[in-house]
């Protein structure tokens, strides 16, 4: 039988900066938002070529159809640079808007709890175990620890559920650890 003599536990609220964080991170290290950043940029792309082919299709002054073909080169040019930008501006504009519902006031507690074997997070009524080996990846920023437990699952545990950002890198060691023992692949590389 499992001691539980390791067992650590974490109470939180996610708030917007959490949310934002953890936005931001989901657009630069998963495949999901490296798509989203692509399809941004190609969508600007399409739009300097379309406006460009127009004024090429039907002319009209040729002081006109040049300031136009400027306008499609710095679109296409300008937002194909700056996508990544222009996503990560478009979500936190997302998360501003949304602080006034009712799902931004009333968040509930998180709850996480680390055992020697399995790990468990509540929030609401939902619960759910996994453990260790389970993990596909975890991730320590100075934000937050990131946990993987597939491309669209992912569990931020922010540094505000921390004392320090010291603490939350030794719990970050510690799960790494518990990944290791039971075998999951997580665990193999060092930070």
């Amino acid at each position: 039988m499992a001691t539980n003599k390791n067992r650590k536990q974490l109470k939180f609220v996610l708030n917007d900066k959490d949310y934002e964080a953890f936005g931001r991170y989901r657009i630069m290290y998963t495949a999901q938002g490296r798509r989203m950043v692509m399809r941004q940029r190609i969508t600007y792309i399409i739009s300097g070529i379309c406006i460009a082919a127009l004024f090429y299709v039907f002319p009209v002054s040729q002081s006109f159809t040049r300031i136009a073909y400027v306008v499609a080169a710095v679109i296409g040019i300008g937002g194909a640079i700056f996508a990544e930008k222009i996503v990560l501006k478009q979500q936190r504009q997302a998360i501003e808007r949304a602080e006034a519902t009712a799902d931004s006031v009333n968040q509930p507690e998180n709850t996480v709890r680390f055992d020697d074997e399995t790990f468990e997070t509540k929030a609401g009524d939902d619960v759910q175990t996994f453990r260790y080996a389970d993990i596909g990846l975890i991730d320590l920023t100075e934000e937050a620890i990131y946990v993987w437990m597939s491309d669209e699952m992912i569990m931020p545990v922010p540094l505000h559920a921390f004392r320090s950002l010291d603490d939350m890198k030794e719990l970050y060691k510690w799960i790494k650890a518990k990944i290791k023992e039971q075998g999951g692949a997580a665990g193999d590389d060092d930070k």
